[in-house]
């Protein structure tokens, strides 16, 4: 019965992906490639449409196998979404296996003259690496995994990717996987604890919590016959860059850091940081910025002093009544403490500094900040790493980039427009590093 409901589905879906009254050559299933173009500016643009999924990627926007909603085929044209951090509609014409068409933004101007052009291709391309579904007991919780196998015989570098605060399934790394699979390495990813397939609670879990899993799962790749022992390291991204030192401190697995945005202080310095800039950019003082940020490091004093969830629920609510200001920060006058968090990474974690464990790297580790990062201060950050004069340390910054390492576009600043793109550059000193401090070992 199973199998008959499920070729039955496979059926459907065909139909449905089948062109009404066209010819086979404009069968819309199949993978296709193209660019989306916007004043003179392009990005590449990769749709699979299977019986099974329709996907679409970009690896410019640094995005690989995310979901196509409201695929929609009428005789000769074809409408489809994509979610980015905004949606964009794409309505085009099917003619000869070439798609060309037109993009409307959500809420975009009316004028914006965004197009599209896909080309059909005679067959998906191969990829080095498969897929392996993993899972990985750590302590009290069982994490759920994907591990990228090298499809070549032999032993090969390999990596595990660590998430920030606020992207915790392993679904938010698909780039940085596969990208780090072509480059020859093994991969691991995993839905964070008490995110996704995992189990566990997140927000009451501490820093030390998440390093555990950052070891179980390094531990995995050490038992991994077609890993070569000497080459395992670790890739994080903003909280999970910040955490690679002390991860470091506790294991002698890695052999090598990769560092995305961190914050190299401490939550409480990323926070003071990010809220103060929002409170000046939304047109308010200096003054009232450096309030915004003290206000972070009063409620680390607190804490450090042994207050307890109300006391600091108190004064976060007091301290919004009389600044009004801080309803536009994390510290705003309706926030009530969770009784059961408060032990946690969120709140007691911000006590936690981070800054000696840099000094104490003794393995290869390049440092990637991004200049218009909004998150975390770029430039204090790295005066405070030269600082420690570590030769175990390679910093690179991207003036344009923002916390994601991609391009931004700032009106105010930029004279023309382009897409939220990967910063230029990055590949080209990631894999020039990985050449001279991982490849050539």
């Amino acid at each position: 019965m199973t199998r008959k409901l499920i070729t039955l589905k496979s059926v459907i879906l065909i139909i449905l992906f089948s062109m009404n009254g066209c010819a086979d050559s404009e069968t819309i299933t199949g993978y296709w490639t193209g660019v989306i173009e916007m004043n003179n500016k392009k990005v590449d643009l990769v749709l699979n449409l299977s019986s099974e999924r329709q996907t679409f990627s970009s690896y410019d926007l640094m995005l690989i196998n995310q979901p196509i909603s409201d695929l929609k085929i009428t005789n000769t044209n074809i409408s489809f979404s994509l979610l980015l951090d905004i949606e964009l509609y794409f309505k085009g014409e099917l003619n000869n296996n070439q798609i060309n068409g037109t993009v409307e933004m959500q809420n975009g101007p009316p004028n914006m003259n965004m197009t599209f052009n896909l080309t059909k291709q005679p067959k998906t391309p191969d990829k080095p690496y498969s897929v392996e579904n993993l899972t990985i007991k750590s302590k009290d919780v069982v994490l759920v995994a994907d591990y990228y196998k090298q499809k070549a015989n032999g032993k090969f570098p390999a990596i595990v990717l660590l998430h920030g605060s606020s992207t915790n399934l392993k679904s938010d790394y698909l780039y940085d996987a596969d990208y780090f699979a072509k480059q020859g390495f093994e991969v691991l990813i995993f839905d964070k604890r008490g995110n996704g397939e995992s189990t566990g609670e997140y927000f009451t879990s501490n820093y030390e919590d998440i390093i555990e899993d950052a070891i179980a799962c390094l531990e995995i790749l050490y038992k991994r016959e077609s890993v070569d022992k000497m080459k395992i390291g670790l890739w994080g991204y903003s909280q999970g860059a910040m955490l690679l030192p002390r991860i470091a401190s506790k294991s002698n697995i890695p052999k090598f850091l990769i560092a995305k945005s961190p914050e190299v202080i401490n939550v409480t310095e990323a926070a003071a940081y990010s809220d103060s800039s929002r409170v000046v950019n939304s047109g308010n003082s200096n003054s009232n910025g450096h309030i915004a940020a003290n206000s972070h490091r009063e409620v680390e004093k607190l804490i450090n002093n042994g207050a307890n969830y109300k006391e600091v629920e108190n004064f976060i609510q007091q301290n919004a009544l009389k600044y009004s200001f801080m309803n536009q920060t994390g510290l705003y006058s309706g926030l009530n403490i969770n009784k059961n968090e408060f032990d946690g990474f969120y709140w007691k974690g911000r006590t936690e500094n981070f800054y000696s464990f840099w000094k104490e790297i003794r393995i290869p580790t390049l440092v990637l900040l991004g200049g218009r990062d909004d998150l975390v201060n770029t430039e204090k950050n790295k005066l405070l790493l030269n600082n420690l004069n570590n030769e175990y340390l390679e910093i690179v910054d991207f003036p344009l980039a923002n916390h994601h390492l991609k391009k931004t576009f700032n009106p105010t600043m930029d004279s023309e427009f382009d897409f939220p793109r990967l910063i230029e550059g990055y590949t080209e000193n990631v894999e020039e590093w990985i050449e001279k401090e991982i490849t050539k070992r």
